[in-house]
């Protein structure tokens, strides 16, 4: 994408600089700066906007249809600048942006990928900038606190979420209904899962369960526990629930009720052959454009003693960067708020198929109209409240790498259970050991 190769247009340039006469420009360059205005919270101002996703894909496009509805609705006269987010920009060329002076004022980003951002001082706290208006203590109050946490680094708001996703099971209608197995009700266990899925699989034609190595996180969290410490310091890999969950994995392998090799997404690619697959509500429009087999969702079975409802989120997090006019940052800042707010929660759940963040999102008349004509996504909504999302760190690509590397090289019985989770924590702790180095 030529438009980022580092020379800066003129076009960019006037953005950056707010559009400011060349006199005063000049001014500023022997040091007779102006004085800089206070933030306002109306316009007419114009705030750019970048995307991590093209307007081709369905979050992509849907944030757009959103910005432009607040272009035209928002009483504060904000502007959203739309014609660089049409195609979608990385995370290194929005830091060379930065570095360089010329950044967006808002960008969307992985949740994850924010506090890199934060700490290299190219974005803000956004509760400090938006502190001033009346209503957002309560907005702030309402989300979910594992989107709320997990937006934060070091007690700074570093992104604010719009949406989210999450993980569940979807289950073969057609599939359970031949053998005369029961759908899964709330409250099913590990032990129940096991019982019907033997009872439906037929290798190498037809599996009872597709569960990826990776979502080894989601049977964790059902037995009440968490990869990483409350005061995210600690690495918690090598517990006896973790080793449970290795055990889980290597019973359903043994008894050839999933696949030994770590597939996933059979039940996208509509073959009709698995019957339980733990999958997220972002695979709905790939399953209904493929004619998948009919199918419904519930929540992944929960440990059989803790039976914790466990539904791990992703997503992605708005950004707003410092390096722009004072004015310009509280209009972005006024702009992402409206994006968590309840009705582009809404659109959002909507039209991309994804989550709300808060209650009052989850339970406006908005989206729960529209769910009464959609059951598959409403199965994964419903578990909104049961979200969990890691901690934002710098080094989450990495950590989770090694987290995932592992427990594929004991699914491959490459190395034993107790040594292989001995191993995970080791390389993880030591790699969340340099992220704690920044916490300040």
């Amino acid at each position: 994408m030529t438009r980022y190769t580092g020379i800066v247009s003129r076009r960019r340039f006037m953005a950056t600089t707010g559009g400011g006469s060349a006199a005063a420009l000049l001014a500023s360059a022997c040091g007779g700066a102006p004085a800089s205005a206070p933030a306002k919270t109306t316009g007419p101002v114009t705030v750019t906007y970048m995307s991590n996703l093209p307007e081709t894909h369905p979050e992509g496009e849907a944030r757009l249809s959103l910005l432009k509805e607040f272009t035209s609705t928002n009483p504060n006269q904000i502007t959203v600048n739309l014609t660089e987010a049409v195609a979608s920009i990385t995370l290194d060329k929005i830091k060379a942006l930065a570095a360089g002076g010329t950044p967006p004022d808002l960008a969307y980003f992985a949740y994850y990928d924010t506090p890199g951002l934060y700490i290299s001082g190219a974005t803000i706290d956004v509760d400090d900038e938006l502190k001033s208006e009346k209503d957002w203590g309560k907005q702030r109050a309402d989300m979910f606190p594992a989107m709320l946490e997990s937006s934060q680094w070091a007690g700074k708001l570093v992104g604010l979420p719009g949406y989210t996703n999450n993980q569940g099971m979807i289950y073969n209608l057609g599939i359970l209904s031949q053998n005369n197995v029961a759908v899964p009700q709330k409250g099913w266990t590990w032990d129940d899962f096991k019982t019907s899925a033997a009872k439906m699989t037929r290798p190498p034609d037809r599996w009872g369960a597709n569960i990826a190595w990776t979502a080894w996180n989601v049977y964790l969290g059902t037995a009440g526990s968490r990869p990483m410490s409350k005061d995210n310091r600690k690495m918690q890999l090598d517990t006896p629930e973790m080793q449970q969950v290795m055990e889980f994995f290597q019973g359903l392998i043994k008894n050839n009720i999933m696949p030994a090799d770590g597939r996933n997404n059979f039940y996208q690619e509509a073959k009709n052959d698995v019957a339980y697959e733990n999958q997220g509500p972002y695979r709905i429009p790939t399953l209904r454009q493929r004619t998948a087999p009919a199918f419904g969702v519930v929540h992944a079975p929960v440990h059989p003693t803790k039976k914790e409802i466990h539904a791990p989120n992703g997503g992605h997090n708005i950004a707003v960067f410092k390096e722009v006019s004072t004015e310009r940052r509280h209009a972005a800042a006024l702009t992402a708020k409206w994006m968590n707010a309840v009705h582009a929660q809404a659109i959002m759940c909507i039209k991309a198929t994804s989550l709300p963040v808060s209650k009052a999102a989850l339970e406006s008349k908005e989206l729960q109209d529209y769910l009464k004509t959609d059951p598959e996504l409403k199965g994964f909504i419903d578990l909104a409240p049961n979200g969990y999302r890691w901690p934002p760190l710098p080094s989450y690509a990495a950590i989770t790498k090694a987290a995932n590397d592992g427990v594929a090289a004991i699914m491959k019985n490459e190395i034993g259970i107790k040594d292989g989770l001995s191993k995970i924590q080791r390389e993880a702790q030591v790699l969340l050991d340099e992220d704690v180095k920044l916490m300040k």
